[in-house]
């Protein structure tokens, strides 16, 4: 019985084909069998998130993805940071359509918070169908950024329920972070032939991407003093985790508390009321795109402050979980004794440090005027590692951006920043400062089809309307666009909500969606459909 209506179906899809081809100007959706193609994208992915692939940690999944590929059939390659491509034949009859891309990234962002080691543990994958959802084990960041880009692009070319032309797919590897860069060390070759590229990175259902923020990256260098501490003092630690975190772009704009600068403001609170605190640590934060879900700093001060700074800390406690009632829930923040460590820094130096955190900005800084309901500009300081015995850390704030006169504003601030705390300010790249070599990301090209294209094949697919705008995040996009002025791209990609953070979910419906509209453009292009006026 099950051959039976599998070959109905094959059938029936071979209609569909034959109807898709007579196309013109008009969409024709797809019948694709959405709870065949749900089960092989979860199979993939509970594969997928066996393998640690953190960024910056990505050899495996690099030798996975390549092996898959070979074991596919397709024209692997990986180059030598371990970028993977697979070229894939076009559906017989169809080789003289365009090339077009389908892209993602490999790695994730590892958060944790039962203190695992993410480099070698694998991410339980819990999928609850009743809630629509697709979950770890709530200890875990997920990975369906980009997980769900790549399965959804191992569905696409797996399956032979629509046409399509050659299709080439890139896997890149540090999209998130760290070192090498995978897009930085890409052949521009890889995509300059083509003439569309899908990449699957967004997490927005019902969207289509033509524009994505810069990236800039402000390094202050702090030199740290130290000294014994005196035995006639007392310790407190102050704790602050289990709020949500989550991205420092896409987030950023949902009130998410950032632990560090909340934890700082206690220290901060204390110091401004007369108590010579000295940081003996100060650590916070787990990477610089996510919003830091924990902080945590250890102080010294005079035992005759004690009652003094408890009744300060339950006053702020208190206003945290006023501001944070709506947005925030099973976070702690505590304080209590600690053993009396050895050395902190300079009751001086310790000041330099809180006030410096205190005097940088988090958070949204401007909005979009061009994209409705977008941020344009904001800042995370995403980690800080202030130790006592150490000579200097460096503390990094990152700004994401789409123009240009809020980063120059921006550099000349945290310049100023810098000389007035008497530390060295650095960024990245040749001459950062200078105006001219402000990153502000993937721009929207005039006069480019494809977003009108999928917007077409996303509506007709799946019944819902699809909104061509901007993200507040980093894409992968404006290092492609900037190769090739005729290469056509977006982004698209499934509802994921809180990603980089333990907290993290897909929604299960969307996945699938998505994965079928893009299903459905490729098909249109293949077979001539244009942008109905």
């Amino acid at each position: 019985m099950k051959r039976l209506l599998k070959r109905c179906w094959a059938v029936l899809m071979s209609l569909a084909l034959l109807l898709s081809c007579c196309a013109s100007a008009e969409e024709a959706p797809l019948a694709l069998n959405e709870a065949a193609m749900f089960d092989y994208m979860v199979d993939e992915f509970e594969g997928i998130a066996q393998i640690p692939r953190g960024s910056g940690n990505t050899n495996a999944i690099s030798d996975y993805l390549f092996a898959w590929g070979e074991e596919h059939g397709f024209a692997a390659m990986q180059d030598e940071v371990g970028n993977v491509r697979w070229d894939v034949e076009a559906t017989p009859g169809y080789e003289d359509v365009p090339l077009i891309v389908l892209q993602a990234h490999m790695d994730m962002v590892v958060v944790s918070d039962d203190g695992r080691d993410m480099t070698q543990s694998p991410i339980a994958v819990v999928v609850d169908e009743e809630n629509n959802v697709i979950t770890s084990d709530g200890h875990t960041s997920l990975g369906s950024d980009d997980g769900m880009g790549l399965v959804s692009i191992m569905y696409l070319v797996t399956t032979d329920e629509y046409a399509h032309g050659p299709l080439r797919v890139i896997i890149t590897i540090n999209e998130e972070g760290g070192e090498p860069s995978g897009v930085g060390n890409m052949d521009h070759s890889w995509v300059t032939d083509a003439k569309y590229l899908i990449n699957i990175d967004s997490e927005d259902y019902a969207t289509c991407t033509v524009a994505a923020c810069g990236f800039m990256s402000y390094q202050f260098n702090v030199p740290l003093t130290s000294e014994a501490v005196d035995e006639g003092k007392i310790a407190y630690t102050i704790d602050l985790n289990g709020t949500k975190g989550g991205h420092s772009g896409v987030d950023i704009d949902k009130n998410r508390a950032n632990s560090i600068k909340a934890v700082n403001y206690c220290l901060a609170w204390a110091k401004y009321n007369g108590i010579d605190v000295q940081i003996a640590s100060f650590t916070g934060g787990t990477g610089s795109t996510a919003i830091p879900a924990l902080a945590s700093a250890t102080v010294v001060f005079s035992p005759e402050y004690e009652e003094q700074f408890k009744a300060e800390m339950d006053q702020t406690i208190a206003l945290f979980a006023e501001q944070y009632d709506r947005t925030e829930a099973g976070y702690s923040f505590t304080y209590a004794p600690a053993e009396l460590p050895e050395s902190a820094l300079t009751a001086d130096c310790s000041a330099t440090v809180i006030d410096l955190v205190a005097s940088l900005e988090e958070g949204v800084n401007t909005i979009s005027q061009r994209y409705e309901g977008i941020t344009e500009t904001s800042f995370n300081l995403g980690t800080l590692d202030v130790a006592a015995g150490e000579e200097s850390t460096t503390i990094s704030l990152s700004m994401r951006c789409s123009t240009r006169w809020p980063v120059m504003l921006a550099n000349m601030q945290f310049v100023a920043i810098g000389n007035a705390f008497g530390v060295e300010v650095t960024s990245w790249g040749e001459d950062p400062f200078n105006p001219e070599n402000i990153n502000v990301g993937w721009e929207e090209r005039e006069g480019d089809t494809i977003a009108l294209l999928y917007k077409q094949a996303f509506d007709s697919y799946t019944g819902d309307e699809c909104v061509i705008t901007a993200v507040h995040g980093g894409l992968e996009c404006a290092d492609f666009a900037s190769w090739s002025e005729e290469l056509e791209i977006i982004s698209v990609g499934p509802t994921i909500e809180n990603p980089h953070s333990v907290s993290e979910y897909v929604e299960i419906d969307t996945v699938t969606k998505t994965c079928g509209a893009v299903a459905t453009l490729i098909n249109s292009i293949a077979n001539g459909v244009t942008v109905a006026e």
